[in-house]
């Protein structure tokens, strides 16, 4: 997906209730555009959609014609929540992917206990996986565990709320996992979602996610910076800022300017040249 295309979605979804940030977005519609880069094609599913903040996203990530979007939540079935992590609703998260429905978008809906989900059942064709159900360790590996099955060769995981002190549980399954199935690593973190994928093809994105000027034609520059740190045998790629550049000192006042306008001027080519007929 092109980030001005993420853009309106930000702006579409803005009063759509959940947590789901716009460099999140950015982050997912990136590793989206690597696999169009590369021929990766597949469906998409997401575990624990709310009221479809994100998954009105991952509907503008599949191509209607070949691929599909399914989703998994509890909705009404609140009883089976036993972390409380999100209250869905059926009838909102309807209402909030009318538009793309009526636009051709398949969309399988799935309202159980994802624990209750085989790969039988929902398939195997998956090249984007995005977890954020259960948080409780056990949840959360069942649903690492699906994905892993139901991932195409080159696909990605995406698991929400890795390393939170909030929800110590989501690190526990995320830890099990990687102990319990050394056909993949994690190879980045940022904006509350941690990226996994396998082994064989992790230089595929890492390629990607180590050039600075695709990550600023997807908004996540300056002041992100990303560095390098071992995890589970594998170095981690870590989008953050850093804590002296979120001071609001006269220098950083400067520079925030100064990359607020190059980033202006930078969408303002993009949209043009979007705008252009073909």
């Amino acid at each position: 997906m092109h980030p001005v295309d993420v853009k309106k979605f930000v702006k579409q979804s803005s009063s759509v209730q959940g947590w789901f940030s716009s460099e999140a977005a950015m982050l997912f519609a990136w590793v989206d555009q690597i696999q169009q880069s590369n021929q990766i094609s597949g469906d998409c599913f997401e575990i624990g959609c709310h009221h479809g903040k994100s998954a009105m996203l991952l509907g503008g990530l599949v191509d209607p014609a070949t691929e599909k979007l399914a989703v998994c939540d509890l909705f009404g079935m609140q009883t089976d929540n036993v972390s409380r992590s999100g209250n869905g609703d059926l009838d909102t998260f309807e209402r909030n992917m009318k538009e793309a429905k009526d636009a051709g978008l398949t969309i399988n809906v799935f309202q159980k206990n994802s624990a209750d989900l085989t790969a039988d059942e929902i398939g195997r064709n998956y090249r984007f996986f995005h977890i954020d159900g259960g948080h409780n360790p056990e949840e959360a590996l069942v649903d690492l565990h699906l994905a892993a099955e139901c991932l195409v060769d080159r696909g990605v995981i995406a698991l929400d709320d890795p390393f939170r002190m909030e929800w110590p549980g989501v690190t526990e399954a995320l830890l099990r996992f990687l102990d319990e199935n050394n056909e993949f690593q994690a190879i980045m973190v940022g904006f509350n979602k941690l990226l996994l994928t396998r082994k064989a093809w992790s230089g595929l994105y890492l390629k990607e996610f180590e050039d600075l000027s695709c990550r600023e034609t997807y908004k996540l520059g300056y002041p992100w910076r990303v560095k390098q740190l071992p995890f589970h045998q594998f170095d981690l790629r870590i989008i953050y800022v850093p804590d002296y550049l979120q001071k609001l000192t006269p220098g950083n006042i400067a520079r925030r300017i100064y990359h607020k306008t190059r980033r202006f001027l930078a969408t303002r080519r993009q949209d043009q040249a979007a705008a252009k007929p073909a």
